[in-house]
């Protein structure tokens, strides 16, 4: 079976706890279209827009160790994954999420409870749309307790404990 799913992003290393959390709960029968969205507000101006690639603008946003666990992450549940896809949302409105829902065929969302943090000045939460969607909505929860120095962000993917809730 196929499905397809939906996490929103803040291109950090610990946004990528709820994707592990997902993969690790995945039946083996499933394989998973994923989609990480990060919500960012477009420009006005005309040479921005003209100029304007959603490649460069991921970039910018993510960092090298997003980029390395993300690869991990790729790795390690090649089997579970179907395709992957970064993408950025810049509706404003309800009507033109739900339109972004229907037209990916997301048929899930899994969210975090945890606070993302927004670098980018133009990104904002999408957990305002994400309540308000017409598909389903898991919350993941992040356990808090576990404190990790020294190490790096990435390993935060194989030493962070989090659950389905």
């Amino acid at each position: 079976m196929r499905k397809t799913i939906l996490i929103p992003t803040d291109f950090t290393v610990t946004s990528l706890n709820t994707l592990k959390a997902v993969l690790n709960n995945n039946p083996s029968d499933t394989t998973l279209d994923i989609i990480l969205l990060h919500g960012i507000t477009s420009s006005d101006s005309i040479r921005d827009l003209l100029f304007f690639s959603k490649m460069k603008q991921i970039e910018s946003l993510s960092s090298d160790e997003f980029e390395e666990a993300y690869e991990v992450l790729c790795n390690k549940f090649d089997s579970q994954i179907n395709s992957f896809k970064i993408d950025l949302f810049s509706g404003y409105n309800q009507a033109a999420f739900n339109s972004y829902i229907k037209t990916n065929k997301i048929e899930k969302i899994f969210i975090s409870n945890g606070k993302q943090k927004l670098s980018n000045r133009k990104s904002f939460d999408l957990g305002r749309f994400i309540r308000k969607s017409p598909v389903e909505v898991i919350t993941i929860n992040t356990d808090k307790t576990s404190t990790i120095t020294e190490k790096g962000e990435i390993t935060e993917v194989f030493l962070k404990q989090v659950s389905i809730g």
